[in-house]
């Protein structure tokens, strides 16, 4: 039996128009509609739609989507594998939060892995890759909103780490960033945002000043994200069960 349909959710819905947006991307892109949804829950954490800490309505996903409860359900198991879905028996599901320490822990992996990455895309860096990230850049400088600004963060960082040609890398390392990539969103987190002197270091082939500086940065923003979440600045939308 297939839900109501997309139309009939309620507008007051927090993130009503953002679950739609979201549901028109993934709906026909995948074989299978536990694909579409899994694809589409992991979306909505990564972007901040569900927030750290809420209870995921799987009728109004299922809804969102056009298909049925089922599938919904059958897609948070692989979801809680990659630890963005926690599922609690006879309770529903949450958006999982993260620890001070496990934000750390990623930061830490994050550090090894876009080292090695750098390393390896500095000697694969032409002008046509330079003057592409240095574009980024300036709109990095000219954006004050904050998920545009992460959006662009993102493309610098593919646009450099696939100059590397290690796959599994970047997959690790995309992976590790969409995980964290919520507690940003929560609230506006200084990052250090002087790309424009990372490319640079880029243009000089200055490997040691670059990776010094990518260091310094996945530091400072591990650090806040680790405050963040001390502080109970974490943005969980519902108290998260202890258990």
């Amino acid at each position: 039996q297939m839900a109501r349909s997309v139309g009939d959710i309620d507008a007051s819905t927090p993130g009503s128009d953002e679950l739609r947006h979201l549901a028109e991307t993934v709906r026909g892109s995948f074989k299978t509609v536990e694909e579409m949804a899994q694809a589409f829950i992991r979306e909505a954490i990564h972007q901040g739609v569900f927030r750290p800490g809420q209870r995921l309505n799987l009728d109004t996903i299922a809804a969102t989507l056009d298909i049925s409860r089922m599938p919904v359900r059958s897609s948070l198991r692989p979801l809680e594998a990659e630890g963005l879905v926690r599922i609690h028996p006879h309770r529903g599901a949450t958006v999982s939060v993260l620890r001070g320490e496990e934000i750390a822990e990623m930061y830490e992996l994050r550090t090894i892995l876009e080292s090695y990455l750098l390393e390896h895309a500095m000697a694969h860096l032409d002008e046509r890759v330079l003057d592409e990230l240095d574009s980024i850049a300036d709109r990095l400088e000219d954006e004050h909103d904050l998920a545009p600004g992460l959006d662009l963060r993102r493309q610098f960082y593919q646009v450099l780490y696939e100059q590397a040609g290690r796959p599994r890398a970047l997959q690790q390392v995309n992976h590790l960033r969409g995980s964290v990539g919520r507690y940003l969103l929560l609230q506006r987190v200084s990052e250090h945002p002087e790309h424009k002197v990372f490319v640079e270091y880029l243009r000089r082939q200055d490997l040691d000043a670059a990776k010094a500086w990518l260091v310094g940065h996945l530091a400072h923003v591990s650090e806040s994200l680790q405050h963040m979440v001390a502080t109970g600045e974490g943005g969980a939308a519902s108290p998260v069960d202890p258990s």
